[in-house]
């Protein structure tokens, strides 16, 4: 499951660099980056909040 969301999270941070650089006049760009940075940060604290439940 960790791969798994790795992988997902490299594609998410790929989507946020690609529409921050890439789509320069297209309408899409900020709600594409806005998506990107949410889920990859809610992987980020899923991946931590998982982390501390398995330590304690």
């Amino acid at each position: 499951m960790s791969k798994i969301l790795e992988l997902i999270g490299f594609a998410l941070i790929g989507g946020t660099i690609y529409s921050f650089v890439g789509m320069m006049d297209n309408p899409l760009r900020w709600p594409v980056f806005w998506g990107c940075a949410g889920g990859a940060l809610a992987i980020i604290l899923y991946r931590k909040a998982k982390m501390k439940l398995k330590a304690i």
